[in-house]
């Protein structure tokens, strides 16, 4: 009988290797998809970065806003016999030493014509600078409301007492947000 033949270990005939290589390739194809992946989600947010930059762009109007400063501040005539369009706010700027040098804006709020630009020339005529006419956002109100804002809230007192020289003033005001281009919005009623 023949025995059997002992060979080292090492000079066995090894294992196949395939699957191992198999594992491998497959480790490698995941790590490409997750790289790849990666990298079109970095674009992607690069991109939305970029769109967003773009829609913060601001341009510029060439038409410049009076300032409280300027010589000329007072709505032209054509500007007063457009009651019904909203006028464009005139923005406020900086401390104010007197109740004349607010932006007042003066809203038709009775549906009478003209009542709006009467209280006007009647603010006008007391010494007040900046008033801008417009309509209220109904022709329901009763009396004169005052809404201020609260940074200009010392002068209520004085434009109410100017007021009542010739309307009825509610007791009740309204405070007017820091977003607003006026000081003080007076809404005439009937």
């Amino acid at each position: 009988m023949d025995e059997p033949e002992f060979r080292p270990i090492s000079a066995q005939p090894s294992a196949p290797v395939k699957k191992n290589k198999t594992k491998l390739i497959i480790a490698i194809i995941i790590i490409l998809f997750l790289l790849g992946g990666f990298f079109l989600f970095q674009r992607a947010n690069n991109s939305a970065e970029e769109e967003v930059i773009e829609e913060q762009i601001i341009i510029p109007t060439e038409e410049t806003s009076p300032t409280p400063d300027d010589e000329d501040v007072t709505p032209t005539i054509e500007e007063e016999e457009e009651e019904d369009e909203t006028p464009t706010p005139i923005p406020t700027t900086g401390a104010v030493s007197s109740r004349f040098e607010l932006n007042v804006q003066v809203l038709n709020g009775s549906g009478e014509g003209g009542v709006a630009g009467e209280a006007q020339t009647f603010l006008q005529d007391l010494g007040y600078e900046t008033v801008v006419t417009g309509n209220g956002d109904n022709f329901n109100y009763e009396g004169v409301t005052v809404n201020i804002k609260s940074s200009r809230s010392k002068y209520l007192d004085d434009i109410v007492s100017d007021l009542e020289d010739k309307y009825t003033v509610n007791e009740e005001t309204g405070t007017l947000g820091t977003s607003s281009g006026f000081d003080v919005t007076i809404i005439i009623g009937s």
